[in-house]
């Protein structure tokens, strides 16, 4: 195992000192993703949301993780008496030091001084969530799959009932079926560039954009995917549930609608 940092400190932040923490990486406030990331956790902390960051006297703020109670989760489970991790993060130059480990154990000591049923996370094997093994090895166990999408739970009182996932896409997907629809919330710092990516793309394809900003909990838990902060539906259909690239995004319309876009690329030829 390569050697772990010295000096290092768990740093809870609050609507007072988050604003000289590093987040998710992002340090900048000419950054517009971690401008309205800051914005959101203000509003967040009175909800009782966790945002601790590993900070290192060597290298400064190097991991973090977030969480909150299941009734605040900006996920969609049903988590009632659950602490729910949003993220947990270490720089990728530190991997493999255990700092992953400490920032969980800080969040199961916190659920267990606070007697919850437990604590539940959503993960992925796709990239923008954390994977499963950190979870697996902490004694956590699968209760419910949507590929690429696992729901992992670690309980204190076994009778309790398990998170669930709570998505309902069809219902969801029925409130756009017309049109390019971008759903998104400022809880993950990369998906403003995304959104403005997207949107450039859109233009080129002669699309037009709409932007539904999620700005609560309960909007969160009714999007049509278990990443439940972004979502893009074109025409009733989901074609991505993370954030993507502005390319990808042109190669998915170009998949859904080949026969169109050749027809108006022509037309842009003569």
């Amino acid at each position: 195992m390569a050697p772990v940092p010295f000096g290092l400190k768990h740093y809870n932040t609050n609507a007072d000192n988050i604003g000289g923490c590093g987040i998710c990486r992002y340090k900048s406030g000419k950054n517009e993703g971690y401008r309205r990331k800051l914005d959101w956790l203000k509003k967040r902390y009175a909800e009782g949301l966790k945002f601790k960051v590993l900070r290192s006297r060597q290298f400064g703020d190097i991991g973090m993780i977030e969480y909150t109670a299941g009734s605040h989760a900006w996920r969609p489970v049903k988590a009632e008496g659950y602490l729910v991790i949003h993220c947990l993060m270490v720089n990728s130059e530190h991997k493999g030091k255990g700092l992953g480990a400490l920032l969980l154990d800080s969040c199961l000591t916190d659920a267990k001084r606070s007697k919850c049923r437990g604590v539940a996370v959503v993960t992925s094997s796709d990239s923008f969530m954390a994977g499963s093994g950190l979870f697996i090895k902490a004694g956590f166990v699968s209760v419910e799959s949507s590929p690429p999408y696992e729901l992992l739970v670690k309980k204190f009182k076994k009778g309790a009932p398990d998170p669930r996932f709570i998505v309902e896409r069809e219902r969801v997907l029925k409130r756009y079926k017309k049109g390019l629809t971008i759903l998104a919330a400022d809880q993950c710092p990369m998906v403003p560039k995304c959104v403005k990516d997207i949107a450039e793309a859109s233009r080129a394809l002669g699309l037009k954009t709409k932007v539904v900003r999620v700005r609560s909990a309960k909007q969160s838990r009714e999007l049509p995917t278990p990443y439940g902060v972004f979502s893009i539906v074109y025409d009733g259909k989901l074609i991505a549930e993370r954030p993507i690239s502005g390319r990808r995004f042109t190669n998915i319309m170009w998949d859904l609608n080949r026969g169109i876009f050749s027809t108006l690329e022509a037309s842009d030829q003569r």
